[in-house]
């Protein structure tokens, strides 16, 4: 049974006493058993961080992502997931941007390190489902330069939740893993698969206006989609390339190839001079996605 918003704790009585604020802080490794080093540390910090301030009072902490469905890979970045009762408020959001800034990425000031993407819901913006959600913040290491000038990560409509929240209460879905709070799968409501096409078709334009530049990532993320849509599972970038792979002509199969490699850190890969075998993987990969659409 799904605990109800008013179960979970009205306001900040969900930390409100000491007791549970410790109970939190220690939280038995807390869902960092599988990490180490700085990643471990980072989390942590962030966890720490929630737990001390508890912007929009928060419901749970999950580490999500790569971390969880075994595809962590040296240029992968710390997905978690923050769930809160209330939307930040201004001083939430520069508190936790501050935060961030200190601990995420290479450029972190304090602790430079595997870069975080934190993503914060607000349950009632995703109970009962509906298509398209609202994501209530997001930070990224992408968006540094617009966070260091005073940028604060506003509330808007999100397509990519639908996956986001697919990977965590959908059918094989990667285990979240709680850094604090109750279990994730039993608070969010499945997706339905015609909405994860759905945000897979309408997030389709951005992604492909980032290929030249980011082809790795493009390309696999393209792949990925295609093996969602086939199946209506989310992979590992790399397992939904080989999959995908074995569709493909023997050129465009080895252009995916290189790239799923190269995340998982294997080679390098230098795509100045394979601009147009980018671009014809990229084309064969969105016809077959297309063809998909009802």
């Amino acid at each position: 049974m799904r605990p109800s918003l008013t179960s979970i704790g009205p306001g900040r009585a969900w930390f409100a006493s000491r007791a549970r604020r410790q109970e939190l802080a220690g939280c038995g490794g807390g869902g960092l058993g599988r990490l180490c080093g700085v990643d471990s540390a980072v989390v942590a910090a962030l966890r720490d961080a929630v737990v001390h301030r508890s912007p929009g009072h928060p419901i749970g902490l999950y580490l999500t992502g790569s971390s969880c469905d075994g595809g962590l890979q040296p240029d992968s970045d710390l997905d978690v997931l923050l769930l809160t009762r209330d939307s930040l408020d201004d001083e939430e959001r520069r508190y936790l941007v501050g935060h961030l800034l200190k601990h995420s990425g290479r450029r972190a000031t304090v602790r430079p390190g595997r870069p975080v993407e934190l993503t914060s819901l607000v349950l009632s913006d995703v109970v009962p489902w509906r298509y398209p959600a609202v994501r209530d913040f997001r930070y990224g290491e992408w968006l540094r330069a617009d966070y260091e000038t005073g940028h604060l990560p506003a509330r808007e409509v999100d397509p990519d939740l639908a996956v986001l929240l697919t990977s965590v209460s959908g059918p094989g879905r990667q285990r979240a893993r709680v850094l604090f709070g109750p279990s994730l799968a039993g608070l969010v409501d499945p997706v339905p698969r015609t909405d994860l096409a759905r945000s897979i078709f309408d997030a389709l334009p951005e992604l492909l206006d980032n290929l030249e530049g980011d082809e790795r990532n493009v390309l696999l993320t393209l792949a990925r989609m295609l093996y969602t849509l086939r199946t209506g599972l989310i992979a590992p970038k790399d397992v939904a390339a080989v999959a995908v792979a074995a569709t493909l002509s023997p050129e465009h199969a080895r252009t995916l190839d290189l790239a799923a490699t190269a995340y998982l850190g294997k080679v390098d890969d230098d795509w100045g001079a394979l601009g147009d075998e980018a671009e014809a993987l990229a084309t064969a990969l969105v016809a077959a996605i297309d063809a998909l659409r009802p």
